[in-house]
Order: C-alpha cells, then structure tokens, then sequence
C-alpha cells in the first residue's frame, strides 16, 4: 500500500471532496481521483462513493488504521533522517 495514496485517501475523508482534498495537498482533482482508484485497485475494493462523497464499510475500517500507520513512518523517516545526519 502506497502512503502517498493513503495520505490522498485521508485527505478526501477529512474534507468530504476530491476538489478540497485536491486543493489541501496542491493536486489536480483528477489526479486525486486516480490516487483514489489506484488504492482502490490494490485493495481491490470501493473505499468510497463518490457523489456524495462518503465512506463505504471498507473505507471507514482503512481510515481507523491509516491515522496511526502515518504517523509511524512519518516517524521512522524522522529517525533515519535523525541517523544519517548524525552520522
């Protein structure tokens, strides 16, 4: 699973809108609509509707997860980034 594709998928859960979320993460709304349905083609399920925007079961149980899976390599990259300048 992609981070940058996850990221995007937070992104449209937390604003409701492919455009929003496209506009917080300085993307086209197609490119986000391709972010989307390339995370959706490796879980090889619908995490979202799209009009209106909403979660489907998949989704809400992949946000739960995504949140804290962030944050953790945000915090290995920080930790190797941390090494390497030291080193």
């Amino acid at each position: 699973m992609d981070p940058h594709l996850l990221r995007t998928f937070v992104s449209v859960a937390r604003c409701g809108s492919f455009s929003d979320a496209a506009h917080e993460l300085g993307f086209t709304p197609s490119a986000v609509s391709e972010h989307i349905a390339s995370l959706e083609a490796d879980l090889r399920t619908s995490l979202l509707t799209r009009r209106p925007v909403m979660l489907t079961s998949a989704g809400a149980r992949l946000l739960e997860h995504a949140g804290p899976l962030l944050l953790r390599l945000d915090a290995a990259r920080a930790d190797v980034e941390r090494l390497s300048g030291a080193g």
